[in-house]
């Protein structure tokens, strides 16, 4: 709908929108949400504490980074994306405060192994924000600023419905400050990673939204929206892994975590086979003609799935090792490798350089994750790429909390 209603300059507006917002969320974090997680797993008896300290700290640090961010970006004037103006910054600040607390309800959820909640509240409210475009395009019409209070509508629901099942069980007490300065000590060091991990998914477009047209973001943020698809089961194998693993016995952590990267590794590489087969039709045909150009750039992001599924098990496993610092490693080469290749090829190849430059930092950075969870936690290689039968045990058992009671 957002193709089709706005067009590749209007798709790219919204993108830069959001994935602004995202990113400030993410960087305002230090890294509190993962510690929490890691946290409300290994010591319930402190979760109502835990959940305080996240809640009044991802409220104030959002709200700074917003507030800054904004001020930057007016004080560019001519030279910020030229569909952002005020009623944009300001969607961009409400965007920046919601995402926050989404972030840190589902930080909090997650840790207490409360899957089930997490998975239908986001599978629910994400089906909002279509629900809603449908209603404002066929009645007002859409344009940048309807979408964009549609998205932000949606992320105060997810947000609500999140912190409420948090608080479900929980008796609050007030923040420890000396609790939450123990949670960015750890959490600063994961923080390094996630965020570099989180920016490889969101960086390229910004960088888009600053180096080239509004036009070349839209025709790259669809590409990029459908290469995601991808990156659910790993990205879901690597959220289920992180709690799990932090309470297991170290042998059983790496047993663990091979299966989980096998299995995921199995099925990505079927979905990517299926995409580069069933992409160059399909995108023109759901999103436009227009978007005809999307299909180049998506086939080149496909490769970086398996890179992407490599460093967010192996990262994730490092973290529940009690490794935050390493587990920082394989995403933080990322960053630089796609930061480094899109400022040289954006400019001259648009869209299809961004996703050139995205998959060889994911597979840059799934290596070197790989190489240090083997340096800490020594395996056969021959494990890691050999399917066993157990391996479809772990996805049967990764989907298990979804059919569970809390």
């Amino acid at each position: 709908m957002l193709a089709r209603g706005l067009g590749p300059s209007g798709r790219g507006t919204i993108a830069f929108i959001t994935v602004t917002a995202l990113v400030l969320a993410r960087v305002a974090g230090l890294g509190v949400g993962e510690a929490t997680t890691v946290y409300a797993a290994t010591g319930p008896e402190r979760r109502g504490a835990l959940l305080s300290n996240l809640v009044l700290f991802m409220l104030t640090s959002s709200l700074l980074a917003a507030g800054l961010a904004c001020v930057a970006l007016g004080l560019l004037g001519d030279s910020r994306p030229a569909g952002i103006g005020p009623p944009e910054l300001a969607i961009l600040l409400a965007g920046t405060l919601v995402s926050a607390l989404v972030e840190a309800g589902a930080a909090f959820l997650l840790g207490c192994g409360r899957v089930r909640p997490l998975a239908l509240i986001t599978a629910t409210a994400s089906w909002v924000y279509p629900l809603l475009l449908a209603v404002v395009w066929l009645t007002a019409g859409l344009t940048v600023t309807s979408a964009a209070l549609a998205w932000v509508a949606t992320e105060v629901l997810r947000a609500l419905r999140l912190l409420r099942h948090s608080a479900s069980g929980v008796a609050l007490v007030a923040p420890s400050i000396a609790l939450l300065v123990d949670e960015i000590r750890f959490g600063v060091r994961a923080w390094v990673g996630s965020l570099a991990r989180f920016l490889n998914f969101r960086i390229d477009q910004i960088l888009m939204g600053l180096l080239a047209s509004e036009a070349a973001l839209g025709i790259y943020a669809v590409a990029v929206n459908a290469s995601e698809l991808l990156l659910y089961l790993p990205a879901a194998t690597a959220t289920a892994l992180l709690p799990a693993a932090a309470r297991a016995e170290p042998d059983r952590r790496g047993r663990q975590t091979l299966q989980a990267f096998r299995s995921a590794a199995l099925v990505t590489t079927g979905a990517v086979l299926v995409a580069a087969i069933l992409g160059p039709v399909l995108l023109p045909a759901v999103f436009g003609d227009a978007f005809g150009a999307s299909v180049e750039p998506f086939l080149w992001l496909l490769p970086g799935a398996l890179g992407f599924a490599a460093t967010a098990v192996f990262s994730n496993a490092l973290m529940a090792s009690t490794s935050p610092g390493l587990s920082s490693l394989g995403p933080l080469v990322s960053l630089v490798v796609g930061v480094a290749l899109d400022l040289v090829l954006i400019p001259r190849f648009g869209a299809t350089g961004a996703a050139a430059a995205a998959s060889s930092a994911f597979l840059a950075g799934g290596a070197v994750a790989v190489a240090v969870y083997a340096r800490r936690s020594p395996f056969a290689w021959s494990a890691l790429l050999r399917p066993r039968r157990e391996d479809l045990d772990l996805l049967r058992a990764l989907a298990r909390p979804l059919r569970a009671r809390p």
